[in-house]
């Protein structure tokens, strides 16, 4: 399903009920994305799984060679360490939200830990074992040992437009017509938290307007097919 998609439901839903003049389409990005975002967090702590329509791929990045001289958490002047932003990702147990970080090709794979250890595996000359070296994320950067140019990532993140896309071998910005990260399942809970938990409309308001059969959404289906709002 599309990012346009999502906000339509919302909007058509809005519209029919009360005047919806007031709703800014940001605003509601905002929302789905705080609310997708709560929702991968508490679909994780049942099931323990990743589900793969969550993920985004980060093509081809640009590491930044780094040293103690361009960053005081770098405390040994031998070391030389591969830095990198990364868009905000959703808080999961043990950085799950940081799914995978490799080399451009992705054939060299880094494994997570603690800067500290990452600082001593660079001093004791231990930077990669077979295919894997190391990273470690600090807030939202990343660094890697062994240094390389490029390198890719794999994450979950908190607002989704936040990463490019690769759109016949060129990146571009991610629009409202792309793909949104989130099954539909999900995506009808996150419509129904939006409308019932921000705009304050009333459950059975809602399910009379969706089982009204002359007006189409996106996502939202009739009352069989609606995902209720989980309690959690």
């Amino acid at each position: 399903m599309r990012f346009e998609e999502i906000i339509w439901d919302i909007m058509e839903i809005k519209g029919a009920l009360e005047d919806d003049s007031d709703l800014e389409e940001m605003w509601v990005l905002h929302k789905i994305n705080q609310y997708r975002a709560a929702h991968i967090v508490a679909e994780y702590a049942m099931t323990n799984e990743i589900d793969p329509v969550w993920l985004q791929r980060i093509h081809k990045f640009k590491w930044i060679k780094t040293t103690a001289a361009d960053d005081p958490a770098i405390i040994y002047n031998s070391v030389t360490l591969g830095k990198f932003t990364l868009p905000r990702t959703v808080k999961l147990p043990e950085d799950m939200g940081t799914y995978r970080i490799g080399g451009s090709g992705a054939i060299l794979q880094f494994e997570p830990c603690d800067f500290n250890r990452l600082m001593m595996k660079v001093e004791i000359g231990e930077e990669s074992h077979g295919e894997y070296g190391y990273y470690s994320k600090v807030g939202d950067v990343v660094y890697e040992i062994p240094y390389l140019m490029e390198g890719s990532a794999i994450i979950i993140a908190e607002n989704p437009l936040d990463v490019q896309i690769n759109d016949a071998g060129t990146l571009r910005d991610m629009t409202f017509e792309d793909q949104y990260p989130l099954d539909p399942l999900l995506a009808q809970r996150v419509i129904l938290d939006v409308l019932t938990k921000d705009l304050a409309l009333a459950d059975g308001s809602i399910t009379d307007i969706i089982n009204d059969s002359q007006r189409e959404f996106k996502i939202m289906k009739d009352e069989q097919q609606i995902a209720r709002p989980s309690n959690r």
